[in-house]
Order: C-alpha cells, then structure tokens, then sequence
C-alpha cells in the first residue's frame, strides 16, 4: 500500500502539479489521497534540485519547452516537499526562483516572500529574491536583497560580489561597482573582470550624475 501511494504521488506530481502554487492551499491530486506522513521531504527536494540542474544545463535542455519541462518538474518535487515540511524555508526560495524563470512573477514574489517571513534576513532566499528584481530592473530593491545575503553570510562570496557590483553599476554607483568587482576579481581573477574595472578606471565617475545627486560613500572593508 505504501509503493502504491508513493507511486501515485510520483505520477500526479508528472502531470498535474505543474501550475500549482506552494501558497494556495493543499494541492488537489484529483481523488487521490496523499499521506505526506510516510513521505520524507529530502528526497523530493534531492529530486526537485536533480530536475533545476538539468533545466539549468543547456547541454541537456536544448530546447524552451525541455527546459520548461525540467523547471516544472523540479516545481513538482519542491511543492510536495513544503508540503511534508511547510517550514522548509529555502525550498519557498527555490520555487520562487523557478517561478522567476517561468516569467510567473506574482507566484514567485509570493513565494519569496513566503520564504522570508519564514525565516527572516535568510541569505539564500534574499541572494535569489535581489536576482529577481534585478532582472525586473529594480536595482534598488535588488541592492537591499543583496545586501541581506551579504550580511548573512551567503556562501557564495564571488557571485555575491560580482552581482553587487554589477547592480551598483546599473545604479550609477561606480566606486562600490568596482569596489566590489575588485573583491570578485580577488577570489577569482578574469579578463572580464579586469575590463569591467578598467572601463570604470576610465571614466569620471566622480562627476557622474549619481554622485551630483548623493555623496559618495567608501567601503572600509
């Protein structure tokens, strides 16, 4: 009876899960009842991670709608795990990031948020949510996310600093750009790097409409 469920489930997650939200209620799997009791939430978040990466992979999803498939079947896998363990903060950051992808921004906000009101100032949930207004050209609010990562330890140092660094850039901010570019640079030196700097070495950026509205501000660290 327990193969029988698991397997049920597995199906429903496939073919019917995909336009469910992880905040709108207990997912209906038509009739069929889920005992989420007997199911362990790692190995459907070890799943979902499985299906991102793929969906992440141009290599393996060649085409939109292969990569749509991947990022829905990871949604599937993520949802049922919040809904064995609805305190899985990192998992609401995960499905927004994926909704993100998915161009379903009202889902991915809310998810976000979700996440955050969860657990607050959580670095992994703040990194992914700065990434979505970043790519919404709301720098400053991207700024205020990456921010909180920042603060809270998110492990990946390098891709924190350039991401800072390039939304300050997109800010008129050019001293903390290429202060942080110079803290990227330090863990993992490039050309592209290099020439980001050098192209804001070029400029005179202390004339630049940003520091004619504000005063700049120099990082001591």
């Amino acid at each position: 009876m327990k193969n029988l469920k698991i397997f049920l489930l597995i199906l429903c997650i496939n073919f019917s899960i995909t336009s469910a939200s992880a905040l709108e209620g207990q997912i209906e799997f038509d009739s069929v009842y889920i005992d989420y009791s007997i199911l362990k939430e790692k190995q459907y978040i070890i799943n979902g991670d499985n299906y991102l990466k793929k969906a992440e992979n141009t290599k393996i999803s060649k085409t939109k709608i292969q990569q749509e498939f991947n990022y829905r079947q990871a949604l599937g896998s993520y949802i049922t795990a919040t809904e064995i363990n609805p305190e899985t903060v990192v998992t609401y950051g995960k499905i927004g990031y994926i909704y993100h992808k998915l161009g379903e921004y009202t889902l991915a906000r809310s998810n976000f948020d979700h996440g955050l009101n969860l657990q607050r100032n959580n670095p992994y949930v703040s990194y992914l949510y700065a990434g979505f207004y970043f790519d919404n050209q709301d720098f400053n609010k991207a700024i205020k996310y990456y921010k909180i990562a920042q603060k809270n330890n998110y492990p990946n140092k390098y891709s924190l600093y350039y991401n800072i660094g390039e939304t300050n850039e997109k800010l008129g901010d050019l001293v903390r750009a290429k202060h942080f570019y110079s803290m990227a640079y330090a863990l993992k030196p490039s050309d592209k790097l290099k020439a980001k700097m050098r192209s804001i070495d070029t400029l005179q950026y202390g004339k630049s409409q940003y520091y004619m509205r504000k005063k700049p501000y120099y990082y001591n660290d």
